[in-house]
């Protein structure tokens, strides 16, 4: 386990309303676990000793993030999909869903990002020997 959920509480929320239960957080980390050894070529796998602060941070805002979208998508699917215009006497509207974590496309996008932005500069991404 790269976060435990005492790490997510204290360490990452710091204080901070929780997202899941604790009962709910081992599925969503081993999720999060998996994108980020697609991502760091299973470094973080072969040597715990690279498993710093900010990947545990990583880790966590990607659990809470995959978690959300899950979520929305199961809620989205209950509600017969996802609310993408609407007009009302005389009022309308559209909303832009491309970049949502309701789309896969925007979801990854999301990923990326939150990786890159806790592990860019540790060398955990770099794909050469």
């Amino acid at each position: 386990m790269y976060a435990s959920y005492n790490y997510y509480e204290s360490g990452y929320l710091m204080g901070r309303d929780s997202k899941l239960s604790e009962d709910e957080f081992p599925f969503w980390e081993k999720q999060a676990e998996r994108v980020l050894n697609q991502y760091t070529f299973s470094r973080l796998a072969s040597n715990l000793g690279l498993i710093t602060d900010d990947v545990k941070d990583c880790a966590c805002e990607l659990v809470e993030l995959l978690y959300q979208a899950d979520k929305n998508t199961q809620q989205a699917a209950e509600q017969g999909g996802v609310l993408q215009s609407y007009s009302n006497d005389g009022e309308s509207g559209t909303f832009d869903l491309s970049q949502s974590i309701f789309t896969e496309e925007g979801k990854q996008k999301k990923v990326k990002e939150i990786i890159y932005r806790y592990l860019g500069n540790t060398g955990l991404l770099y794909q050469g020997v």
